[in-house]
């Protein structure tokens, strides 16, 4: 794999993680929390297990502390995530959750003292204001207790991200996806039994369609697919590049939500004139991440003078 196919890989899975926002918004908001990452997390675990099976023969303990780590992350990650879906639109969520990169370039300045060059400082301060253009520049939504959550959950995957890209710089990616999710099965099973001993909770899962559709979904393309993709590209581009392109699913949420509000009879997020600016700008500061976007667009100015000039 190379940093293109590893560019593309992370947009493919980047569209799972736009559309997931619907599923989990269809989610009835009595069930627990622990029980569907319970429930999804195993299984992940047996998809990612028919295909892997064979690796586990180099598994070592370096690489089960490794997962661990992941696991605790990804674990804190999704209960706020849960927390903060199932009380504001699917594309504001994706609205704030897009911008954990700026927690990425906080934490590569405070721990490695690695500062964005000029071009990730643009694509950074272009991303942030198309975003806020996503949110149709409403202040007052950064203020709702949901978002609070979200932001927790930004900062969480900021750093899942980069011990992600880390470790499978080392590691074997197969063997991090498998143990990340199970080491995440049996920390929320946990936590359910906790909830269930002492909070008066419920072991019993909901015959609820829309409980199972989500399920099926985040198994398979969550908890399965995308965390063996995102593994295997993380080794051949930066934690801030991945953030970067991951932060793309809000406009992949927003054009999304329409067919799939129609599927879980969910209100549809409204595609507005300032959302689809949002985008575009979004898209421009995408684009400068790529130093090649540069070279393209200085070959063509190149060739506009020549025109001009004969």
């Amino acid at each position: 794999m190379n940093k293109l196919e590893a560019n593309i890989s992370l947009l493919i899975i980047t569209f799972f993680a736009a559309v997931q926002y619907v599923f989990l918004a269809a989610v009835p908001e009595d069930i627990s929390h622990f029980a569907f990452l319970s429930v999804t997390n195993f299984v992940g675990f047996l998809i990612m297990l028919a295909f892997f099976f064979n690796e586990l023969e180099r598994l070592d303990f370096s690489q089960i502390k490794q997962s661990i780590i992941l696991s605790s992350e990804l674990i804190i990650f999704n209960l706020f995530l849960l927390r903060g879906t199932q009380g504001i639109g699917a594309t504001t969520t994706a609205a704030v959750l897009s911008t954990y990169f700026v927690f990425i370039a906080i934490l590569n300045v405070i721990i490695f003292k690695l500062f964005p060059d000029r071009y990730q400082k643009a694509a950074i301060i272009f991303i942030l204001i198309g975003l806020f253009f996503l949110m149709d520049a409403r202040v007052k939504t950064l203020f709702d207790v949901h978002v609070l959550y979200l932001i927790i959950a930004n900062i969480a995957f900021a750093a899942f991200i980069m011990s992600t890209g880390h470790y499978a710089s080392t590691s074997n990616p197969s063997i991090l996806a498998l143990g990340q999710t199970l080491f995440c099965f049996l920390g929320a099973l946990f936590l359910w039994a906790v909830e269930v001993i002492f909070f008066e909770g419920s072991f019993k899962l909901p015959s609820d369609k829309n409980f199972w559709s989500s399920v099926i979904f985040i198994s398979f393309f969550i908890r399965g697919v995308y965390g063996i993709m995102q593994i295997y590209a993380q080794r051949y581009t930066s934690a801030l590049n991945v953030s970067m392109i991951f932060s793309s699913e809000i406009i992949m949420t927003m054009f999304a939500s329409p067919f799939l509000a129609r599927l879980f009879d969910v209100e549809a997020e409204e595609i507005t004139g300032m959302r689809v600016t949002g985008a575009v700008i979004m898209v421009f500061g995408l684009l400068m991440t790529e130093p090649d976007f540069f070279k393209f667009v200085s070959k063509l100015f190149s060739r506009s003078k020549e025109a001009a000039n004969k």
